[in-house]
């Protein structure tokens, strides 16, 4: 079918939440919010879900799937999502998430890979890869340098051009070449630019990446359509009821370089439709992708400490303690939360594997009180056992989406009850739950310690799996663990307006075994209940590529599996480098006493760093390491390397200091810095929030009644955190993002309107949201 000029603006806005636009004899297709399982809002025009979604199953948020190493287990449990997509009637999943783990703090952590650009770029192209060839598209977020929820609407990410290039945009140029359906824009500025208007989509993605697709905007990303459009960003989400493509429309008039780019964003949102619609007949069995569930959650977990305690028997007398035994944490907060098929319970299973088990509460999970007659109860029961559990970490009070957590604590009250039972009982395994890394310093006085993440609905299945020694675990941690995070050299704030990215390519281990900082695990750290010998380490040097192999013996009693992890080394060099990088990884499974020859190819582009003068990648000449690792601080095997490359020298900077030092910021960065901290002040525009506007009398009396308007969507929530939460973002959202969110109840037009007025142009403001009423009032 062919459409009109109008027809293909209109196409460029969203026909409500989660659907593109119909037209006669062109259809639609639907979104829905992933990364690790379906949530389909049951309206189409449901914006916060408090509609509730279809149920699902919930798998494994990224942050646990990413330590499996396993590519394979990702595009497993990414076909099933894609199957699951089907028979709900969608076409796009909008996952995976692949933004780097700049800190430790980010609320959002959970649902992405790592801190490592490499690791979540393989992960995420099997992903992709995995759902694509079902005939499901996918949706590759946040693009680009979104690493905080504070201020994640308007924070101005200020990044150096290397950092940018080989730590943020490095894991997207990988999944890239596996041609997902979209690329989602993300919500803040990058070196003062919104991401949905930034040079790099035109310039990096489409001319350099060749990338074809759609970029759809974050929801309610979109600041000024036009130069998102120009900037090519094809579609707008959700919906801005036909406000924007009248501003298309106009605009267009005048300038024919923007009617171009409409005619490419509506051809690609064509071809996007084409690909992805569909007649679906699949249907799926849920207790089925609940077994699966289980078994990529076990794969997934992390045995951080075992000093003989485990595997636990069917003799040995346990007592599982803590709040999460009846509430287990398994996902997280914010719009990737599923309405889970089933639900695993600790204390519901537990009998499943042994007899000689007990319970106690010990602690409650809402509030950061000790209980007395809880301690007491589980100080009792730890008395009469052999060992104990005790399942400690993060309430989802504590992580979500909208918030950055405060420190790597976890609650006082876990601790104290920790304290008490260890007085009565030295047998004690620790089981950690949440979304990213904790406060884990106790590990000194535990015997055992499993770090479970979120494992998904059935990850109390897949925590007693392990614990009792029916899965060998053989997850390696995707980030580094600290016990505090002023041990980390990236510390969130509460400016308000430019975030300095200041630690340049140092992020995660790059930074922690660059300058020799002592950390709790390493990343890539993790243990087995078997032993594996590596041994007759070889590299061949071939013209493209290292030929590097060696012979992996599994030396237990009991099959197993062991990640492989192979490193660079960086040559002596005037341009800063970090001392190492992942470079390849693999995951062997050996039965008790199998030995296999492994075979790993590197390329030499592996060798590669972007360098800024010359604009390019390029490998530097130089001697290097080849390094076969444990983890990142524990190098089995280093061999030396040399390359032919470019002869190359830098201007020294402070990054090449031993002990870390970046005060030459301002000089890798290359333009003048922007205030971290800024009033604004009139005039107001969409793009203003509420904490802008309220500086003014007006905008004062106008945002307490949006406030309110916003608060009545809370009054069904139990909890307080959540409707603290929800007040905070109301105010720090833009006001335009509150317009798409009110599913048509406060219009765009009405809130330029309300910019107007309180920008001192009554007439003119009364004017629009009179024009806007009468608008509405044909639509009705």
């Amino acid at each position: 079918m062919k459409l009109t000029y109008e027809e293909k603006a209109a196409l460029l806005d969203g026909a409500d939440v989660w659907h593109t636009k119909a037209f006669k004899d062109f259809p639609s297709i639907m979104m829905a919010d992933g990364p690790h399982g379906l949530r389909k809002q049951l309206e189409s025009t449901d914006t916060t879900g408090i509609s509730g979604s279809v149920k699902s199953t919930c798998f494994p948020t990224a942050s646990l799937t990413a330590c499996s190493f396993d590519r394979n287990l990702i595009a497993r449990m990414a076909k099933l999502i894609a199957l699951e997509a089907q028979t709900n009637q969608v076409n796009i999943i909008l996952g995976p998430g692949i933004n780097i783990k700049r800190s430790p703090l980010c609320g959002r952590n959970f649902e992405y890979f790592s801190e490592d650009p490499f690791l979540a770029g393989e992960l995420g192209a099997s992903f992709v890869r995995s759902m694509e060839s079902q005939g499901t598209g996918t949706s590759i977020k946040h693009f680009f340098c979104n690493n905080q929820e504070k201020y994640r609407f308007t924070a101005d990410s200020i990044v150096d051009e290397r950092a940018m290039r080989e730590i943020y945009l490095k894991a997207f140029e990988r999944v890239i070449k596996e041609n997902p359906a979209t690329i989602m824009a993300s919500y803040n500025k990058i070196n003062g630019i919104y991401a949905t208007e930034h040079p790099v989509l035109k310039e990096v993605l489409r001319k350099e990446w060749g990338y074809q697709g759609v970029i759809v905007s974050d929801w309610g990303a979109i600041h000024h359509r036009t130069n998102s459009v120009k900037a090519s960003c094809d579609l707008e989400m959700p919906s801005s009821l036909g406000y924007n493509t009248k501003n298309i429309l106009k605009d267009s008039l005048l300038d024919q370089d923007l009617r171009k780019e409409v005619e490419n964003s509506a051809k690609r949102i064509e071809n996007l439709v084409n690909r992805y619609d569909r007649k679906f007949y699949q249907t799926y069995d849920p207790k089925k992708h609940h077994a699966e569930a289980r078994v990529i959650a076990s794969e997934s977990m992390v045995l951080l400490k075992n000093d003989g305690i485990l595997p636990l028997t069917k003799k040995d007398k346990v007592a599982f303690i803590g709040g999460f035994i009846r509430d287990i944490r398994y996902q997280g907060g914010g719009s990737s939360h599923i309405n889970p098929n089933y639900l695993d319970q600790i204390a519901d299973i537990r009998t499943e594997y042994s007899e000689n088990t007990s319970l106690a509460k010990g602690f409650e999970l809402n509030q950061d009180v000790d209980v007395d007659i809880l301690i007491q109860e589980a100080v009792e029961v730890s008395k009469k056992v052999d060992k104990v559990v005790l399942i400690l970490g993060l309430p989802e009070s504590h992580e979500a989406e909208g918030f950055d957590r405060e420190d790597l604590n976890i609650p006082k009250n876990q601790l104290k009850l920790l304290q008490e039972i260890l007085l009565v009982n030295k047998n004690v395994v620790v089981v950690a739950v949440g979304g990213s890394v904790i406060n884990l310093e106790f590990e000194s006085k535990i015997k055992g310690l499993l770090m479970a993440y979120l494992g998904g609905q059935a990850a109390s299945h897949a925590i007693l799996d392990i614990l009792y020694g029916n899965v060998n675990p053989s997850g390696r941690l995707a980030e580094t663990f600290i016990d505090d995070v002023n041990q980390c050299n990236v510390q969130l704030t509460d400016d308000n307006n430019a975030v300095y990215y200041e630690e340049s390519i140092f992020v995660g281990y790059r930074y922690y075994e660059t300058f020799n900082q002592h950390v709790r695990y390493p990343f890539g750290y993790g243990l087995s209940y078997t032993n594996f010998k590596y041994s007759n380490f070889q590299i061949k040097d071939g013209k493209n590529e290292f030929t590097i192999t060696f012979n992996l013996k599994n030396e237990g009693k009991i099959k197993g599996k062991e990640v492989i992890q192979l490193y660079i080394g960086n040559n002596a060099s005037t341009v800063y480098k970090a001392k190492r990088e992942l470079k390849e990884f693999d995951k062997i499974e050996l039965n008790a006493g199998e030995e296999k020859e492994v075979t790993l190819r590197l390329s030499k582009d592996a060798f590669k760093y972007y360098d800024v003068n010359l604009k390019k990648w390029t490998i530097q000449k130089g001697t290097y390491h080849i390094e076969l690792a444990k983890n990142a601080r524990d190098i089995l095997y280093s061999n030396l390397v040399k390359l032919n490359g470019e002869e190359i020298f830098h201007e020294p900077t402070s990054y090449l200091n031993t002990t870390y030092d970046v005060k030459d910021f301002p000089k890798i960065y290359k333009n003048p810095l922007p205030k971290k901290n800024i009033v604004k002040k009139r005039p107001y525009d969409l793009s203003s929030t509420l904490n802008d506007i309220r500086r003014t009398v007006i905008g004062r009396v106008i945002s307490s009644f949006i406030i309110k308007a916003g608060m009545k969507t809370t009054e069904l929530m139990a909890d307080e955190w959540m409707k603290e939460v929800t007040r905070k973002t109301i105010v720090e959202t833009p006001i335009r993002m509150l317009s798409l969110f009110s599913a048509g109840k406060f219009r765009l037009g009405t809130a330029q309107g309300m910019i107007d007025i309180i920008n001192l142009k009554f007439v003119k403001g009364i004017r629009k949201i009179n024009k806007d009423a009468k608008e509405k009032k044909r639509h009705e």
